[in-house]
C-alpha cells in the first residue's frame, strides 16, 4: 500500500510540475480554464502526454526500492521486454483498428479538416509522446496496481478478478469522463488489457493495442481544432463506441490464440529440480608394485592408479645417515644436586 500511494503522489506531482509550464505556453489560465471548461492547446496536450509516461520509470525504480525487484521484471514473466511478441502483436492490431477508424470516418468524418500552427508541432509530438504515453498508463495500472492488489490473494483468478476490477475503474476514473457511453468502453478497455496481460504474461499486447487505439484516434488532430478534446461531459458520447468494443474483444481473442499457438510463456519458469549428485568415481585396487622382489612385502598405500603417472626409477635417494647421540643434558634437574655420570 505504501508504495502504491508513493507512485501515484509522485505521479501526481510529476504531472503538475510539467503542466504548469504548458498551460502558461497555451496562453496562461485564463486561456485553458476559459468559460468554465478546459480548453486543450498543443503544449498542455504534449504535456499531458509526457507527465503520464513519467509512470514507467516510476513504476520501475519503486518496484525496486520498495520489493527489490529487478525493472526487467516489471514487463513480462520472463525478465524483460519480449519485442518480438510485441512486432507480432503489432501486425494482428494495426489491421481492425485501420479499418475501425475507416468506418468510424464514414460514418461521421471530422469538420474543418486543414493545416493549423500547430500541425507540425502535433505530427511530431503525437509520434513521439503518445506511444510512451500509452505505454505509461499499462505499466502504472496493469504492471504495477495490478499485481499489487493480487498479491494479497492466494488463489490466482481470484487475484486477477478483484485486480481487474480495480484497476479498470481507476482506468475510467483516470479519463474523467462524465458520459456513460465512453465510461462503458473505457471499463471494457481495461478488462481487455488485464486479460491479455494474463494470459500473455506481460505487458507486451496491452501496450500494443493501447498505443495502436491512441495514436490512429489522434490521426486527425494536427489538422484539426483541438481545444475540446477532452471534452467528456455526458453526451460527449454514444452507442458507436460499441463498434470499438467489439473490435478490442475479436483482437483479444486473436492476441491470446496466437499468444497460445506460439507457445508464449504466461507463468514463470519452475525452479531447477534439486538433483541427487553422483557418487564419487573410485578407482579398482591398486596394481603390484612391479619392482617389489617377489615375496616382499609392499609399503602401505604403494601402488599404482589407472592415469596417475607413476614415478619413475631408479631415483636419487639421499644416504642415509646413521642418527647423531647426544651427551645427556647435564643436570636437567637443578633443583637436584649431583655430579655429571
Amino acid at each position: 500500500l505504501v508504495a502504491v500511494l508513493a507512485v501515484g503522489l509522485l505521479w501526481i506531482v510529476l504531472q503538475t510540475i510539467l503542466t504548469v509550464p504548458a498551460i502558461f505556453a497555451d496562453g496562461g489560465f485564463e486561456a485553458v480554464y476559459r468559460d468554465g471548461q478546459l480548453r486543450l492547446g498543443p503544449w498542455v496536450f504534449l504535456a499531458n502526454n509526457v507527465g503520464i509516461a513519467t509512470a514507467i520509470p516510476l513504476v520501475l525504480l519503486l518496484s525496486w526500492a520498495f520489493f527489490g525487484q529487478r525493472p526487467r521484471w516489471a514487463s513480462s514473466i520472463q525478465g524483460g521486454f519480449r519485442w518480438g511478441w510485441f512486432f507480432r502483436c503489432v501486425g494482428v492490431v494495426v489491421p481492425f483498428w485501420l479499418v475501425t477508424i475507416a468506418i468510424e470516418f464514414a460514418l461521421s468524418p471530422p469538420d474543418d479538416l486543414g493545416p493549423r500552427w500547430y500541425t507540425v508541432l502535433m505530427v511530431v509530438g503525437i509520434l513521439l509522446t503518445t506511444p510512451v504515453q500509452a505505454a505509461g498508463e499499462e505499466y502504472l495500472l496493469r504492471g504495477f496496481l495490478a499485481r499489487a492488489v493480487g498479491s494479497y490473494f492466494r488463489v490466482e483468478w481470484l487475484g486477477w478478478a478483484v485486480s481487474t476490477v480495480i484497476c479498470s475503474l481507476v482506468f475510467m476514473r483516470l479519463h474523467m469522463a462524465a458520459d456513460p457511453w465512453l465510461n462503458v468502453f473505457y471499463v471494457g478497455f481495461g478488462v481487455a488489457s488485464s486479460w491479455m496481460v494474463w494470459r500473455t504474461g506481460g505487458l507486451e499486447a496491452s501496450i500494443v493495442m493501447h498505443v495502436v487505439n491512441n495514436l490512429l484516434s489522434e490521426a486527425f488532430l494536427p489538422f484539426s481544432d483541438i481545444s475540446g478534446l477532452f471534452d467528456r461531459s455526458s453526451g460527449a458520447g454514444g452507442p458507436d463506441v460499441l463498434i470499438g468494443m467489439a473490435v478490442i474483444a475479436v483482437a483479444t481473442a486473436l492476441i491470446i490464440w496466437q499468444a497460445r499457438r506460439r507457445g508464449i510463456a504466461i507463468t514463470a519458469a519452475p525452479a531447477a529440480s534439486m538433483q541427487v549428485p553422483a557418487a564419487p568415481m573410485s578407482y579398482p585396487p591398486p596394481a603390484p608394485n612391479p619392482y617389489l622382489a617377489p615375496g616382499s612385502t609392499p609399503e602401505p598405500g604403494w601402488g599404482t592408479y589407472p592415469g596417475v603417472p607413476q614415478p619413475r626409477w631408479p631415483q636419487d635417494v639421499p644416504p642415509q645417515t646413521a642418527p647423531i647421540e647426544q651427551d645427556p643434558l647435564f643436570n636437567p634437574r637443578p633443583w637436584e644436586s649431583g655430579d655429571r655420570p
